[in-house]
């Protein structure tokens, strides 16, 4: 790790693990992990904008209830994403942003098609619609790791295609529907865990994408 590739390798790490956390639910040790005082002091990336500092001062605090726990988080998890019945706080975009407003429409497809050219698929053992939040942020995090590899090796025009990917999923994609799922999320979220991940997750987005188009604006990044 370099001073070079610090910044994507961060980016890699963070968007992994929001995307883990909104795959499955929390167990035990993950929990404790985020509990722990250092995950919010020492969050690297975003500090300072308004939704990733709220983000974090809410989560220490959901996570601070004795009522938050594996199993209530379970419980919301099924609730909030729809595993159990309608989603209250539906993770898909084309939930949001199709004409028809329903799961697998010309979004999906979309966001399939930008997955494609850049030689990856969704990778999801539960099967979700390539569309879901986090397939979505763990596109952002494979281009991120490659963005890193590309400048290692002096690649500057394949760094900057992986970071013209990167603006496109977050400018054409999460950042159009996002803002409405936070709301839900929050709204809906009984602990607060799901609602201050969600207003994270939000201000990580749009910090990242100032980020990128910074760094396309730049002269070289090498």
């Amino acid at each position: 790790m370099t001073d070079l590739t610090l910044p994507y390798e961060i980016r890699q790490q963070v968007y992994t693990l929001l995307a883990n956390l909104f795959l499955t639910h929390p167990q035990d040790p993950t929990l404790a992990a985020l509990r722990d005082p250092d995950f919010v002091t020492d969050f690297p990336l975003g500090r300072g904008t308004p939704d990733v500092e709220a983000g974090l001062t809410k989560l220490a605090e959901a996570l601070a209830h004795d009522g938050t726990t594996a199993d209530s988080l379970k419980f919301e998890f099924y609730h909030l994403f729809g595993t159990l019945g309608p989603a209250d706080a539906p993770p898909w975009e084309s939930v949001y942003l199709d004409r028809e407003h329903v799961l697998l429409g010309e979004d999906t497809l979309k966001v399939r098609a930008l997955y494609a050219r850049f030689g990856l698929a969704a990778s999801d053992p539960s099967r979700q619609p390539d569309d879901h939040l986090a397939l979505q942020l763990q596109f952002l995090a494979a281009l991120a790791a490659r963005t890193a590899e590309r400048l290692t090796a002096g690649d500057e025009p394949g760094a900057r295609a992986l970071l013209e990917g990167q603006r496109e999923c977050l400018e054409d994609h999460l950042l159009r529907w996002t803002h409405q799922f936070t709301a839900r999320a929050e709204s809906a979220s009984e602990t607060g865990f799901y609602g201050a991940l969600a207003r994270l997750t939000l201000g990580l987005l749009r910090y990242d994408l100032n980020e990128v188009r910074r760094q396309l604006a730049a002269p070289s990044l090498i």
